[in-house]
């Protein structure tokens, strides 16, 4: 019979998604899904003007789809077809997704822009949406240990270390939606104040827009250890409110994603007052 633990997050670190996605992606949230370890050594964070997603990116099919079309499960990758396993490989994984994983992929809430005109509402909600996606990947990643491809996802060094250690003894982590698909969300450029905040807590960021996502609560967050327990990891009882920074990325097999190399929220000292009304 599994047995079963609990440890709920102290009020410094609600939120959820990477530290997120915290749960600060994905990540969201994200997220989703991050290959630095942030330290007191990682330098000043900068940010550059966000990409500008492509219009035929969105509706174009995963590079993955025509030579993995026949896998319509999670396998082992020694079983999918070779030209499937060909194109995976590079990524690290030992198994291979479905090839439809992403259309389940939820449509966000719409998205309040307080970016005061730096980027349009088109642009905001089809960046929310790739967070969506990208804690599509966060969540089949981590119920399929498959860490490596969480460094796709965003920055490692923002996942929870309770999350880190079950996957590093080839345990399980399973995400409910209330950990990584927030119910409301809004925009804003980062800005000085937000440069700051994300420095003293030492992250680097690459882009210049950040997502404030609410995600409902209660929620928990299990684990399954390689001997079968289960565990609950993390529980918000309350919802919660989780910044992340990032960029888009247009993957060739991951699609359009929000990656993420920044988070937090607004029980940390110098959160943007803005992030938080």
């Amino acid at each position: 019979m599994a047995s079963s633990c609990t440890v709920t997050h102290p009020a410094e670190e609600e939120g959820h998604g990477i530290v997120r996605r915290g749960n600060v992606r994905a990540g969201v949230v994200v997220t989703s899904m991050v290959v630095a370890v942030s330290s007191c050594g990682t330098p000043a964070p900068t940010h550059t003007a966000p990409p500008t997603p492509s219009p035929t990116a969105a509706s174009r099919p995963s590079a993955a789809a025509g030579p993995c079309a026949s896998v319509t499960m999670t396998m082992a990758i020694a079983e999918v077809p070779a030209a499937c396993a060909a194109v995976w490989a590079p990524y690290g994984v030992t198994k291979v997704p479905p090839a439809n994983l992403t259309d389940a992929t939820p449509a966000p809430p719409p998205v309040a822009n307080g970016t005061k005109g730096a980027v349009s509402d088109t642009d905001a909600a089809s960046w929310a949406l790739a967070s969506n996606r990208g804690s599509i990947w966060y969540r089949w990643s981590e119920a399929n240990d498959q860490p490596k491809l969480l460094a796709r996802i965003g920055r490692i060094s923002l996942l929870p270390t309770p999350e880190l250690q079950v996957l590093a003894t080839d345990g399980t982590v399973s995400q409910p939606d209330c950990a990584i698909f927030p119910v409301k969300v809004a925009a804003f450029e980062v800005g000085a104040d937000g440069v700051a905040f994300f420095s003293s807590l030492g992250q680097s960021i690459r882009g210049g827009v950040v997502f404030v996502g609410r995600f409902p609560g209660p929620c928990s967050i299990t684990a399954t250890t390689a001997g079968g327990q289960v565990q609950t990891i993390a529980s918000y009882p309350t919802a919660g409110v989780t910044f992340f920074a990032g960029h888009l990325v247009d993957d060739p097999l991951l699609g359009k994603i929000w990656f993420t190399d920044g988070a937090g929220n607004c029980g940390q000292r110098g959160a943007p007052q803005a992030w938080c009304a």
